[in-house]
């Protein structure tokens, strides 16, 4: 799924192991990533291996029988080199079939620091006091939008809006309810899920809240969103994207408390202990010649991915990397994925791809663009899960 920046980094952090094991690496990154993954594997095009950022796709293949149990090499690297709760996103029925290879926090509000002191606009520390501050953003009449939100993605056109409404479900209703609602034991006609819809139809939607609103929403690559928030005359105030946003943004974008660029984490019902929304990349492999389990096993090692750790944009999920080794101001984002003692996967990452990076996706956008409404949104999803649970 990696493309751009991110695609010259993973790149560049394999090219030592390729030469000192005699091997080329041709690597493909993808707008429509599931849709592309799928319609390989279906034909005569399958690829050694892939990045898969939903856990749900690495399920349905696993069932499928179309990968591949890691060799021993690399389920020993995976010991090596992992905290045993990240290991069991990498197991299935007790066997190793997945090396997690990115880990990523995604509730993280961008914000421009210079503009908060210039208003006097003060870092909230609740989701009401967030609202309230986005409210008092939308009436200042400083030509400033409160965010700044975008969501075309190719096929994929609508994650970010999911990632937003799962932030704010874990949120208002805790993690047991967001569990349930990825099972499907909740379904989306759901009050308690309705809220969250409501929520952020409130927060972000609604006029005047999202820099070029609605039309450049739906319309606008996800990955360029953040440039109002950068302009030289910002077009928004605040940007809720996750910790990989600044590999999207310039080269040598600064971040800090010294810097105009800064973050903090999406906060969350007073008194209660704040989650975190996370997701991550699982590598798969299709076949299990010796130079695909050599790399599976690179990839497994300490040495994968630290040059990227090193240069920004990703957050590794092996344990064995040192905080140290991250640029200043994403050692915070470590930190929190270290301590924060609530974490919930991405919910649409989890459920069965064919709702969760399919329907749901394509339902959401409708509903965002005001094509249908929310009642039809969770008819459609609902049924859909339904059947398949059936089948």
């Amino acid at each position: 799924p990696y493309r751009g920046a991110e695609a010259d980094r993973l790149v560049e952090s394999l090219e030592e192991y390729a030469q000192s094991a005699g091997i080329e690496v041709r690597y493909t990154g993808s707008t429509d990533f599931v849709t592309d993954l799928q319609r390989r594997i279906a034909g005569a095009d399958v690829p050694d291996l892939a990045f898969i950022p939903q856990p749900g796709l690495v399920d349905q293949l696993v069932n499928d029988e179309v990968v591949f149990r890691l060799d021993e090499a690399t389920s020993q690297q995976l010991v090596d080199n992992y905290d045993p709760a990240v290991l069991e996103v990498a197991e299935f029925d007790g066997v190793d079939y997945a090396v997690p290879f990115r880990r990523t926090m995604k509730s993280v509000v961008w914000f421009r620091r210079d503009v908060f002191e210039a208003e006097d606009w003060v870092l909230p520390t609740t989701l009401n006091e967030l609202e309230a501050l986005a409210a008092t953003i939308a009436v200042a009449d400083r030509g400033i939008a409160p965010w700044c939100f975008a969501m075309s993605a190719g096929d994929a056109t609508g994650w970010a809006a999911t990632d937003w409404v799962e932030d704010l479900v874990v949120r208002r209703q805790g993690p047991e309810v967001y569990g349930d609602w990825v099972t499907g034991a909740v379904e989306f006609a759901d009050p308690v899920i309705e809220a969250a819809f409501v929520e952020f139809q409130s927060l972000v939607l609604e006029p005047g809240r999202v820099a070029g609103g609605i039309v450049d929403v739906v319309s606008k690559r996800v990955d360029r969103a953040w440039e109002p928030l950068l302009a030289s005359e910002p077009g928004c105030a605040m940007y809720r994207q996750a910790d990989f946003a600044i590999g999207w943004m310039p080269n040598g974008t600064a971040v800090g408390p010294d810097e105009s660029l800064d973050w903090f984490e999406l906060p969350g019902v007073a008194a209660e202990p704040v989650p975190l929304l996370i997701g991550g990349d699982q590598v798969v492999q299709f076949d299990d010649r010796p130079e695909v389990n050599g790399l599976m096993a690179f990839l497994a090692s300490a040495d994968a991915g630290t040059p990227w750790a090193e240069s920004g944009g990703f957050l590794s999920a092996k344990s064995s990397i040192d905080a140290e080794q991250y640029p200043t101001f994403e050692r915070g984002f470590v930190e929190a994925l270290d301590t924060t003692p609530v974490q919930v996967f991405d919910a649409s990452d989890r459920m069965h791809p064919d709702i969760g990076s399919g329907l749901l996706w394509n339902e959401i956008t409708k509903w965002v663009s005001g094509a249908i409404s929310y009642a039809e949104f969770a008819e459609t999803v609902d049924s859909a899960r339904r059947e398949i649970e059936q089948d």
